[in-house]
């Protein structure tokens, strides 16, 4: 499997609390009934305070009033107290007692415990390891309680080859499936690339489209950029670049790095957009800073050119070394000539040919007429 494939997916595995919709009540009546030793509202009151959502956010709180029901065997409770010792809220990480608490719950038949504990197999923390037949075990039995997220992450499970007997789309998309009925925006998206690509299912531009679109309007950043590719290249719906453009940049406000450095190739190409280099470097920018190496590189040659932003050879190095660093043949070939010739790094004739050599051994023809140049 490609590695490109194994990491967004890995990146994407759906974990849940025990926090649910909370029923109409004032803080008052929630307050009432936690003092009054009832395990919902005790939780209720927690989840509050984790949240901020009706009160001012105090974490030691939350952990306090969660203990109080967890106590009472309440498994929202028991949860909600297993992610706050999970991720070092209110209490010291602890992730092996954050474990014990799913436990209790899960063994109660609470599906959101059952998927946290999953969880905990799958990634492991400290003192406690992977593992992944345990991990697709709780799963599946959340899933089969109609849990969303665990259905997600059971069908990753099978995508990914982890703990079950073999690889298999096929059961991979009938999970993504059920989870993306359920509106799962992160199951709509893996299920809409199986139809974009054929993984376990017929190829099927129109459905792709539709299940992307699906989460891109429940605010689904990495769909979004997947509905304006769509738009753009009329791919399983009609051109329309108004759309392609709006769908971009709200990925972009968004923060996601892809579409940033879409939106900035638009404003410097002047393609798609009127050309700004000004705007250019701004969405360019944002995309750097998350180290996006084409982005990276992008800035350093504005930097390096004065588009958009004030010459500056210093910047321009700092940025195209950063994207050499991450193996991105122009940049490197772009701080070999900063070294060479001295643009913003002190001169080092070495260090240049060094990095343009890397480059040309890349397949980089530009590259290898500069060396002809640099010998």
């Amino acid at each position: 499997m490609r590695k490109t494939t194994m990491m967004w997916l890995l990146a994407a595995l759906v974990y849940c609390t025990g926090l649910q919709a909370q029923p109409k009540m004032t803080m008052a009546q929630i307050q009432e009934k936690a003092v009054k030793g009832d395990p919902e509202g005790q939780t209720l009151l927690g989840e509050c305070l984790l949240s901020g959502n009706g009160t001012k956010r105090d974490y030691t709180e939350a952990v306090r009033w969660f203990t109080k029901a967890a106590k009472q065997n309440y498994p929202q409770a028991q949860t909600d107290l297993g992610y706050c010792h999970e991720a070092g809220l209110g209490v010291e990480k602890n992730f092996k007692e954050a474990v014990e608490w799913y436990k209790k719950a899960a063994n109660q038949g609470y599906a959101p415990a059952m998927n946290s504990l999953g969880h905990c197999y799958d990634a492991g923390g400290e003192g406690f390891d992977k593992n992944y037949a345990e991990a697709v075990k709780w799963y599946r039995k959340a899933a089969e309680k109609g849990n969303a997220a665990a259905q997600f992450n059971l069908g990753s499970c099978y995508y990914l080859y982890k703990g079950v007997d073999k690889l298999d789309y096929a059961e991979a998309v009938k999970w993504w499936t059920k989870a993306a009925d359920q509106g799962n925006t992160t199951a709509l998206y893996h299920l809409a690339h199986c139809y974009k690509v054929g993984e376990g299912v017929e190829a099927n531009a129109e459905r792709a489209f539709a299940l992307y679109k699906q989460a891109a309007d429940r605010r689904h950043v990495m769909s979004q950029y997947e509905v304006s590719n769509c738009y753009h290249r009329g791919t399983g719906v009609a051109i329309d670049e108004e759309a392609s453009l709006n769908y971009l940049r709200s990925a972009a406000e968004a923060g996601y790095a892809p579409a940033q450095l879409e939106l900035g190739k638009c404003y410097d190409m002047g393609k798609r957009l009127e050309q700004d280099y000004e705007e250019a470097a701004k969405w360019y920018l944002k995309a750097a800073k998350q180290e996006n190496a084409d982005a990276q590189y992008n800035l350093g040659n504005l930097y390096f050119y004065g588009m958009g932003v004030t010459k500056d050879y210093e910047e321009a190095a700092k940025w195209m070394e950063m994207a050499a660093q991450q193996e991105h043949v122009g940049a490197m070939c772009g701080i070999g000539i900063c070294y060479y010739y001295g643009y913003g790094v002190k001169r080092d004739r070495a260090v240049g040919r060094q990095w343009v050599n890397r480059a040309a051994a890349m397949g980089s023809e530009y590259a290898q007429e500069v060396l002809k140049q640099i010998k």
